[in-house]
């Protein structure tokens, strides 16, 4: 979502803010700006839409200084207009904020009560007036901003500038995520490590609550109470700094085709001789299996997890519960006794799978919390009791590809390695499916090369006025994900539906305009999908069916076949997946929308 910035250094820092902007750029935004404090004084600079016109307003007026802030903008509250971008003004302060100040309304009514104006519709605008009070009311500048931050309800990540302490870059974070780096010449307050890629060496991770400054002296940071304490800095990520297009015309395209990459470092990283292990999850191979699974996730991830209860529930013969997180934390679930929460995210930033772990660990500390995130620092693996690391890499376009099928490669891992644990699969069929999972590599690399066959079906969407994607069993949420991917960069709607389903109300909608995607390995239920294929076919759908089946035995009258290599029960679900991302590529490029940043999309979703 929103990305921050600060920099203070030894020289301008306007390049600097910059930079970081856009490394940020991949999150999704709306407007950004920049403010400096140059011989004392705030100077500011907006511009509604991409970087590129914030860019032009600043050769036309440079913000020179050697300490400033910077941001990307998401709209949530207020139009994506120049005087909502941020940074925000009062009088001697600027801001600016991602995430949610639920009790805005509150604090507007009682600012404009004493006097304050505000030119903004967002929620955002009353934190610096609130800072400017504050200030009138206590001793310091520490103190005025701990006491605005005790004002704050909802969740923020701030920066902040104040010209009575013209040397310091103030910053604060709750519920949403910031980071500190540093440099032999500068310091560095960010959102997101890629935004200050290139330019620290080293960085620290902000824990839920901790606020403090930057200054030429050093770093200052406080716990939630107060309490001063000691900054523990760690080298910056490797992997932070490969953000390069290598070539492909979009992010997208290019992660698209790292996955086969991805795969083989995730058995290179897991999968020794004929056992799995998880370093950072140890405690996955020494405790006895759970009587209950939760997963919690949002979005691909939720798709994701729905196809590992598949392999779950068959194997372990537990029940396996998936919940859309932002649904979880609100239902008060009943959790039970030696019950295993698995939450996925890419980011481990996700707002609503955060709040979901933390509630379930508030509610049975007995319980182990298990996250598979891409972002080992991220927030949610350092709540957490253990880490399945997806080792993707910085995942740039907005709409997920090789981390979904990190996902699904990690869960197939961890769903083998419990069934061999559990003694429910002897070590020939355990070593069967891990065989597979070796051969997926060459199968995804194959898969990479079937580009004709895929532009062969963007015609079918030229007219459509939508599509429908249809599957069984661990399919059907391969069908949710195709569909999404579909709506998330063409926007044209898209519905996925398990295929037995599909004459229970979708059946209505089949025409000639209604592209349908059948979904039909050999692994599931084939017979019954392809009974689903004749219904629509009976109907005047246009079929675009994905198969392993040997080219003799495809069906007769369907407009496009995708062929895909066979697969077993764990790693079909992994080869088809490519397909589907590849069709949702070459169809948005045939709309010409912008496929790495799709309209009113955002990468890590920090804000309800």
């Amino acid at each position: 979502m929103c990305g921050i910035i600060g920099v203070l250094a030894r020289r301008g820092v306007q390049s600097d803010l910059l930079h970081g902007l856009q490394q940020m750029e991949y999150r999704g935004y709306d407007s950004a700006g920049v403010c400096v404090l140059d011989h004392g004084r705030l100077d500011c600079a907006k511009a509604e839409g991409k970087l590129v016109n914030l860019r032009q307003a600043l050769r036309d007026k440079p913000c020179d200084g050697s300490i400033g802030i910077g941001h990307t903008r998401w709209a949530t509250h207020g139009k994506p207009t120049q005087i909502n971008a941020h940074p925000h003004l009062s009088d001697h302060c600027a801001i600016v904020h991602n995430g949610i100040i639920e009790n805005h309304e509150a604090l507007r009514h009682d600012l404009k009560d004493a006097g304050a104006e505000f030119e903004s519709d967002t929620d955002t605008v009353v934190i610096p007036h609130l800072l400017a009070q504050c200030m009138q009311q206590t001793e310091s500048v520490a103190d005025a901003w701990f006491e605005m931050l005790k004002s704050l309800e909802g969740a923020y990540a701030l920066a902040g500038l104040i010209e009575l302490e013209a040397e310091s870059l103030w910053f604060a974070r709750k519920g949403s995520p910031l980071l500190l780096g540093r440099s032999a010449d500068a310091f560095y307050v960010a959102s997101d490590a890629l935004a200050v890629a290139g330019l620290a060496t080293e960085i620290m991770y902000l824990r839920e609550g901790e606020w403090g400054a930057l200054s030429g002296s050093g770093c200052a940071v406080f716990a939630m109470d107060g309490q001063a304490i000691e900054a523990h800095w760690e080298p910056m990520p490797h992997a932070a700094s490969s953000t390069d297009k290598a070539g492909f015309r979009h992010y997208m395209e290019k992660e698209i085709h790292e996955q086969p990459a991805v795969l083989q470092r995730i058995l290179d990283a897991y999968v020794d001789d004929d056992a799995i292990h998880f370093p950072d999850a140890a405690w996955l191979a020494e405790q006895k299996l759970p009587k209950r699974i939760v997963m919690v996730a949002c979005g691909t991830s939720y798709h994701a997890a729905l196809t590992a209860r598949y392999w779950l529930e068959r194997y372990l013969k537990v029940s396996v519960e998936v919940d859309v997180a932002s649904e979880y934390r609100y239902r008060n679930p009943v959790i039970g006794d030696n019950t295993l929460l698995i939450t996925l995210s890419q980011s481990g930033e996700t707002a609503d799978t955060l709040e979901a772990m933390r509630l379930f660990k508030r509610s049975t500390p007995q319980n182990k919390a298990l996250s598979i995130c891409n972002v080992a620092s991220a927030s949610l693996p350092r709540e957490s009791d253990g880490l399945i690391e997806l080792h993707a890499g910085p995942e740039i376009g907005v709409a997920s590809t090789k981390a979904y099928l990190a996902q699904l490669s990690v869960l197939a891992l961890l769903a083998l390695s419990m069934a061999r644990r559990g003694e429910v699969m002897d070590q020939t069929e355990f070593d069967s499916h891990i065989a597979n999972l070796w051969r997926s590599v060459d199968g995804l690399s194959h898969m990479l090369t079937q580009t004709a066959a895929i532009s062969a079906v963007v015609p079918l969407f030229a007219e459509a006025r939508g599509s429908l994607f249809l599957g069984r069993g661990p399919c059907f949420p391969l069908a949710l994900e195709g569909a999404l991917k579909l709506k998330e960069i063409s926007y044209l709607h898209a519905e996925g539906y398990a295929a037995g389903e599909m004459k229970h109300g979708p059946i209505a909608l089949i025409d000639n305009k209604l592209p349908v995607v059948v979904i039909a390995p050999q692994q599931y239920q084939l017979d019954k999908v392809l009974s689903n294929l004749q219904e629509v076919q009976a109907r005047g759908a246009k079929v675009i069916l994905l198969t392993d089946l040997p080219k003799a035995q495809w069906p007769k009258g369907v407009d496009c076949i995708l062929s895909v290599p066979e697969g077993d029960y764990f790693s079909t679900p992994l080869l088809v997946c490519v397909p589907l991302q590849l069709l949702a590529y070459e169809v948005a490029l045939s709309k010409g929308t912008d496929v790495d940043q799709p309209r009113n999309l955002a990468k890590s979703v920090t804000v309800e």
